[in-house]
């Protein structure tokens, strides 16, 4: 593994959402590989070059990806718990141009209630070029939270008729 910094900076951050729908839909757009592909995308001025989707205690995530600029990303995570309808814990590498950028631990919490879900992402995070800890945390949270707009978009039932 190359790295450009010799320090790791660890950062870490929470995001949490409620849903009006049932903790089944929202277990279910985070599952399925055709929901998924809907909410979980990269940036504006990127392009998918790569996904894959293989959630079960020890299978693996993969989306890969250019910028306009060439720049190439990977993510890759690793899914360690599932508990249908409440936990999902996994594991995730951000590669930029072939680097390790970063290493996240992240537990995704869901709670029922009626109709709704409570929904809790934390993410810790280790930096492993150098990035500032907080431009760095912030930035992740920024484009985490915008996944998860994105989710509650999908969920949200279209208009009648």
């Amino acid at each position: 593994m190359t790295r450009s910094s010799p320090n790791a900076v660890h950062g870490a951050f929470t995001v949490d959402r409620r849903y009006e729908v049932p903790v089944q839909n929202v277990y279910a757009a985070w599952t399925d590989p055709d929901l998924r592909a809907q909410w979980f995308v990269g940036p504006e001025n990127w392009t998918l070059t790569e996904r894959s989707f293989d959630f079960r205690p020890g299978g693996r995530e993969r989306l890969a990806g250019r910028f306009a600029t060439g720049l190439e990303t990977v993510y890759a995570a690793t899914f360690h718990v599932i508990e249908p309808d409440r936990r999902v814990v996994y594991a995730y590498v951000m590669q930029l141009a072939g680097v390790p950028h970063s290493v996240s631990l992240v537990t995704l919490e869901l709670r029922g209630e009626r109709a709704t879900t409570r929904f809790r992402y934390t993410e810790q995070i280790v930096f492993l070029d150098g990035t500032d800890e907080t431009k760095g945390t912030v930035s992740r949270k920024h484009g985490t939270a915008a996944h998860f707009d994105r989710l509650g978009d999908l969920l949200v039932p279209p208009p009648p008729a």
